[in-house]
């Protein structure tokens, strides 16, 4: 499955980075040069290399590389603290790490330095070597799990082809057409576009991260016709420039990763911003639905019909398929759905997202809530168990209960609400997950109480702690038992 090489002899632009410009016939030779490194390091079909980079060219010929060697691809978080890479990697059976950076452990390293540099002139296209099955696992992708720990997701090269091709019918390609991808390439969202410009032929405009003035001056003078966004980018992007006018080459901003919020989606719309609003999945290779821009202005806030080749079903508590217009769970099917996870058995039904919505009359989706009790803040997954578990390993915590709060810039962020053995402060708390967590995955308040809701079996009432510590917010009042104030009128 080496799309990039087929792409070779065509050497049109694939990549753009910082003024720097590769063709495909540059980018494969690139590849092609890693790749060799790679093998002559000990990397063969099926290695398990573990990345940890932030947006960069050589990412995305290290991308191809390990694709050409048949190896799998472990992206790992930037933002996860070493405890957290060092779980994921250990869960993934990581036989090397490539890094920038020594601080970051693993038996077998290889620091970006050693890299073959970008060659100074483009190479013939090297001979395939065996070529991959299309089932063959092309990375593990850590997602939030509903234990609390992340779930390795093994997405196929099968997975992202479908989901390509898929996507092109829905949103249109041309070739000349010039995706900016400010996403992390260790993001879902970032890596099937690697993918995608790839099989498509088209050009990759690379930002090192999200940075607004640089997306703004992209989108406004440099012929971008697709940008992949998250709420949270749009919503700064128009808080800084409110009069913002994109160039007329812009067809697509493909709006994902959480709910849009009901004023971003009207902004957007009154600038007459071509919004094509998207619900997926990493388990789904990227996009499982999605809603062409003049979809989205017909029908504000649905994330339209499912892609070709993927079937949605709303199902209710024991798994039976409801009616349109009835309310339940959101099941998914179809070509771009993962193997299943890494450590269980083949995923042989349709994936059951947690995620609540439902199709109305004409089968358009409409996304109600996100997977139960996951918070979603600027686009990252935060699984609450994952941090109540970090919080209750401090002596001082007896219990604790994490959920998301309204933000109108991030769509949601993280509180907590505490029960302690023992007196002890919040900022104590803070410090002592910032050592365990990643940064985004911190409360931004914790509230203490002598008490939190339980069901007659013992298990915490998440939504209701959730509910009373927002109205406790809301009133800057506190208490201390949630379930006492919970009963009040």
């Amino acid at each position: 499955m080496d799309w990039l090489s087929a792409r070779a002899a065509q050497n049109t632009p694939a990549l753009e980075f910082d003024s720097q410009t590769w063709t495909t016939s540059a980018l494969n030779a690139w590849a092609e040069s890693i790749a060799a490194h790679l093998e002559s390091r000990g990397v063969t079909c099926g290695t398990r290399v573990a990345i940890h980079l932030v947006n960069q060219p050589a990412y995305v010929a290290l991308i191809h590389a390990l694709a050409r060697a048949g190896a799998v691809a472990v992206p790992l978080n930037t933002r996860l603290t070493q405890a957290e890479l060092n779980w994921q990697m250990e869960q993934s059976e990581c036989d090397l790490l490539i890094c920038e950076s020594k601080r970051i452990g693993h038996p077998k390293r290889i620091l970006t330095s050693e890299l073959p540099p970008t060659p100074q002139h483009a190479s013939r296209p090297a001979a395939l070597r065996s070529p991959l099955k299309p089932d063959s696992v092309q990375g593990i992708f850590f997602t939030s799990g509903t234990t609390g720990f992340p779930k390795g997701a093994l997405l196929t090269f099968d997975n992202f082809h479908a989901s390509a091709l898929a996507s092109a019918e829905r949103l249109g390609i041309d070739p000349h057409d010039r995706w900016l991808l400010t996403m992390p390439l260790y993001h879902i969202g970032g890596m099937s576009i690697v993918f995608r410009a790839a099989i498509y032929g088209i050009t990759i405009v690379l930002h090192s991260g999200f940075d607004m003035d640089a997306v703004h001056h992209a989108l406004v003078n440099e012929k971008i016709t697709h940008v992949s966004l998250v709420p949270t980018m749009l919503h700064r992007l128009l808080e800084k420039y409110p009069d913002f006018k994109p160039s007329p080459s812009l067809r697509v901003i493909l709006l994902g990763g959480a709910g849009a919020p009901a004023n971003l989606l009207e902004k957007s719309l009154a600038l007459n911003l071509p919004l094509a609003l998207t619900y997926g999945l990493t388990e789904a290779a990227s996009q499982v639905a999605t809603s062409t821009p003049e979809q989205t202005r017909a029908k504000p806030g649905s994330v339209g019909k499912p892609l070709n080749g993927t079937t949605v079903s709303i199902v209710d508590e024991a798994g039976e398929l409801l009616p349109n217009g009835e309310v339940g769970e959101i099941a998914v099917s179809g070509r771009t759905v993962m193997r299943g996870y890494l450590g269980r058995s083949r995923l042989k039904r349709d994936l059951q997202t947690g995620d609540i919505g439902y199709l109305d009359a004409d089968g358009d989706l409409w996304l109600l809530t996100r997977r139960t009790d996951l918070i979603v803040s600027g686009g990252e997954n935060i699984y609450p168990e994952e941090v109540e578990r970090v919080l209750m390993a401090h002596p001082a915590v007896g219990e604790a209960c994490v959920f998301g709060i309204s933000d109108p810039e991030w769509g949601q962020s993280v509180a907590a609400a505490v029960v302690l053995r023992e007196a002890c402060d919040g900022e104590t708390l803070i410090q002592f997950l910032r050592g365990q967590v990643a940064g985004y995955k911190v409360p931004r308040r914790i509230l203490f109480v002598e008490s939190l809701p339980h069901t007659a079996s013992g298990k915490l009432k998440r939504a209701e702690s959730a509910i009373g510590v927002q109205r406790l917010l809301t009133l800057d009042k506190t208490v201390k038992s949630l379930e006492t104030f919970n009963s009040e009128k």
